[in-house]
């Protein structure tokens, strides 16, 4: 059994993974994969604090910050594993450092690590797995972290696709996303709109849910300020908001009758410093709200959509 186990900082994944893997192994032939590597005290701080939540399980620890294929070997075949981190795990193979000193970019990373988990899973009874949901945010990043968090967008859809269970954890709180489906589609007149943060199949799941083509969809750039008629889908709305207000313009809820309306999720992580920023986040809040208010709404997650 495959298990993916995601959500934001400190709202319990690891708590929750660990009682799932212990549960599934029926207490018996347990192991923790560890994948943090440990670069300053704070890092070892809460290294110390995993190992003690999980001092009253039966666990065998295997510390492997990258490479875990050559590890694979030392678990057994009817083991239970619990991988965390997934975030950790890509970052230490994306992001390196030579004997000499000088960071290598390992631009081929994902790929690498979903080969290693796939290897993995083969091989064991069970294995569950801890990454972080880090995609719902209006910070705008250099080209090395916009690829790494690309890397883990790809590889959260391409384990949910490949789990038997996908779960996400807020506030200590569970809730199943795998084995989710769209059993209501939009009543005659209202339009859909569709959320969901950065690299988790939006456009992929309008267009298999809603019978949406290619050419059916617009997709806005940053400079659009306004809403073109003749298509059914319209992508990055989050764009015509920010178009809008930095040509001075108040952005207008004009899309034509049961259209679908696709927006990343931008509104979690930091407030930015930047005050262009800062607004561009709320007015798109705002006029998100303004759609919702006549819409069927669906969050998608790894290509997953649940209706709110």
């Amino acid at each position: 059994m495959l298990v993916l186990i995601t959500g934001g900082c400190k709202n319990g994944k690891s708590s929750k993974a660990e009682i799932k893997a212990f549960e599934l192994s029926g207490g018996e032939n347990l192991y923790y994969l560890a994948t943090m590597i440990a670069s300053d005290n704070e890092d070892k701080e809460r290294i110390q604090k995993h190992i003690d939540s999980r001092k009253d399980m039966p666990f065998t620890t295997i510390e492997k910050g990258r490479d875990i294929d050559t590890v694979i070997e030392r678990i057994p075949e009817n083991a239970t594993v619990l991988l965390d981190s997934l975030t950790a795990l890509l970052s230490n193979e994306m992001f390196k450092t030579s004997d000499a000193g000088e960071y290598i970019f390992c631009k081929d990373a994902a790929g690498k690590v979903l080969k290693d988990i796939e290897a993995l899973n083969e091989r064991v009874s069970n294995l569950v797995i801890v990454s972080d949901y880090i995609q719902s945010d209006a910070a705008m990043y250099d080209e090395y972290t916009q690829h790494y968090r690309n890397g883990l967008a790809f590889l959260e859809e391409r384990l949910c696709s490949l789990s038997d269970e996908a779960i996400e954890i807020a506030a200590g709180k569970e809730m199943l996303i795998k084995n989710r489906t769209v059993n209501e589609v939009k009543t005659e007149k209202r339009n859909i709109l569709v959320l969901g943060g950065a690299f988790q199949g939006k456009k992929d799941f309008v267009m298999e849910s809603f019978e949406i083509s290619p050419e059916d969809i617009y997709t806005f750039v940053e400079d659009d300020t306004e809403i073109p008629s003749g298509y059914r889908c319209y992508e990055h709305i989050e764009r015509y908001v920010y178009a809008c207000i930095k040509k001075g313009k108040e952005p207008v809820d004009s899309f034509p009758e049961k259209s679908v309306i696709i927006i990343d999720d931008i509104f979690c992580g930091v407030v930015p410093m930047d005050e262009l920023i800062r607004r561009y986040r709320e007015e798109a809040g705002r006029f998100m709200q303004k759609i919702a208010a006549h819409s069927d709404v669906y969050r998608v997650f790894c290509k997953r959509g649940i209706k709110l």
